[in-house]
């Protein structure tokens, strides 16, 4: 009787055990459930719930937020209607297949929202089991990639715009590391020096390069690295027996934290364009040279016709004036004043087309002589001048006051002649480091193409003033008058004092 009550009594206390036992282990089922809809509602990415059958229990908010579609409208199967009909039957095949193998499900889906959006999904989905190891569902997850994507379309868009411009540029085109290594070299690189066609990233200029050459590469590359500046180089390198001029841009590449990481380089061949530019600078030079040439030869020729023909001409006036004077015949008289009249006439037309040629003035008087004396054959011809000369523009170089004169003559003629104005200024001033002249009418302006194809003389202006190393303006427009503003410099050009 004792023995069977002590059994009772064990038997008593087990089973209050194991009720306790169980009522924790429900109540942690309900904390783990608890637990997992707080998460589940909370997670930034959708969860799904389905059954055995593949037929969804339960979606979250996030879920709905990415498909557009409610809870309801999830739930079964109703979840197809949001996906891609592109996509649909695959979509279908891939999950039943899974459901039916009982296993892991993963797949990129593209969903179209109610909206007509599309959004890029992808979906992985596990079974479940129970303690005897039976499937009793599936558990999934679906991840927005939407941005990703596009980020990425948009990333490879963006490389392959790139390697195009790199690919074809007529410049070449390399990246080294800190340690000089290549990371990246153009096509153009590799036809410069064609041992790198079989170029491999992480070699060296010395695996490619003479080693002088690679040695002046590595030393631009340390200057850019120093200094974190981009650097221009001028380079002269000997390439299949020839030398090229290469015009080098260097530039650091910096990372997030302002490092620098890399030194890229962009290598232009100029070859062609110095020897255009010095051949250039010689023809401009000898251009030069002939203008000065020409000058001097007028300079010449105004003086023998002036101090030659036309003092002969002076003296055989005065010596028939004489002659008048004295008393003549009256069957002679009328005749010898006429011949004295035609040589005051000839003397007069050979002054003015001295002027015309190479004033006297400028090489007697000076540049403000000469250009208030070609003022006043303006207003004998009846055009109101207003001048304003600096006092000081007589002490620049000679050959300076043969342009700044040219360039006045050119301009006041074509006022004269094009404008129809009866007013004109011209203005010479002189700075520190140049010499300016404004000639201004108030006519009928001019369209500048119509005119400079015309003949009016405004390409001698600019050229002049571009020999001299300076440059003209015109402001202009029809009925709105004319300006004219050429700047020279004092200092004579570069290439013609070469000369």
């Amino acid at each position: 009787m004792n023995g069977w009550a002590i059994g009772l009594g064990l038997a008593i206390v087990i089973c209050t055990g194991l009720a306790a036992r169980l009522v924790m282990l429900r109540q942690q089922l309900r904390d783990v459930r608890e637990a997992f809809d707080v998460l589940a509602e909370r997670a930034p990415i959708g969860i799904l719930r389905s059954d055995a059958r593949g037929m969804c229990t339960y979606a979250n908010d996030t879920w709905c937020a990415i498909s557009g579609l409610s809870r309801e409208e999830t739930l079964d199967r109703r979840w197809s209607q949001a996906v891609h009909p592109d996509d649909l039957a695959m979509v279908i095949d891939k999950w039943e297949a899974s459901v039916r193998e009982q296993r892991p499900y993963v797949n990129e889906v593209r969903l179209v929202r109610p909206d007509g959006s599309l959004r890029q999904v992808v979906v992985a989905a596990r079974p479940t089991h129970d303690p005897r190891g039976a499937v009793t569902g599936f558990l999934g997850t679906a991840l927005d990639v939407t941005d990703w994507r596009e980020a990425e379309s948009s990333a490879r868009k963006k490389d392959s715009l790139i390697n195009a411009l790199v690919d074809h540029s007529s410049a070449a085109i390399y990246l080294k590391d800190l340690a000089g290594r290549y990371l990246l070299v153009n096509r153009r690189h590799a036809e410069i020096w064609p041992a790198m066609k079989d170029f491999r990233p992480g070699s060296t200029p010395f695996d490619w390069l003479p080693e002088h050459v690679a040695q002046t590469f590595i030393a631009t590359d340390a200057e850019v690295l120093e200094t974190a500046e981009t650097r221009t180089f001028e380079e002269t390198i000997p390439i299949d027996g020839e030398s090229r001029t290469f015009l080098t841009v260097k530039f650091p590449v910096f990372d997030d934290r302002r490092q620098v990481t890399a030194v890229g380089g962009i290598s232009a061949d100029i070859t062609d364009l110095e020897r255009a530019r010095r051949d250039l600078a010689e023809r401009e030079r000898l251009l030069r040279r002939l203008i000065e040439v020409q000058e001097n030869e007028k300079q010449h020729v105004c003086h023998e016709f002036h101090d030659g023909l036309i003092q002969y001409a002076v003296g055989s006036k005065m010596l028939l004036e004489g002659l008048v004077a004295g008393g003549l015949p009256a069957t002679c008289r009328p005749a010898v004043e006429s011949v004295v009249e035609f040589l005051a006439k000839g003397i007069e037309d050979g002054r003015r087309v001295i002027r015309g040629i190479r004033p006297a003035a400028l090489d007697d008087l000076g540049l403000r002589a000469a250009l208030e004396e070609m003022a006043g054959d303006l207003r004998d011809a009846g055009i109101a001048m207003e001048v304003d000369l600096d006092p000081a523009i007589d002490a620049i170089p000679p050959s300076l006051q043969t342009t700044v004169y040219r360039i006045a003559q050119e301009s006041l003629n074509n006022a004269r002649k094009h404008s129809g104005s009866g007013r004109v200024s011209l203005g010479v001033r002189r700075a520190a480091d140049r010499i300016e002249v404004a000639v201004e009418d108030w006519g009928r302006g001019f369209e500048p193409d119509v005119a400079a194809s015309a003949g009016f003389g405004l390409a001698g202006i600019r050229e002049r003033a571009r020999l001299a190393g300076g440059q003209c303006v015109f402001e202009t427009s029809p009925s709105a008058g004319t300006k004219i503003h050429a700047v020279l410099p004092l200092a004579a050009p570069e290439s013609a004092a070469d000369g």
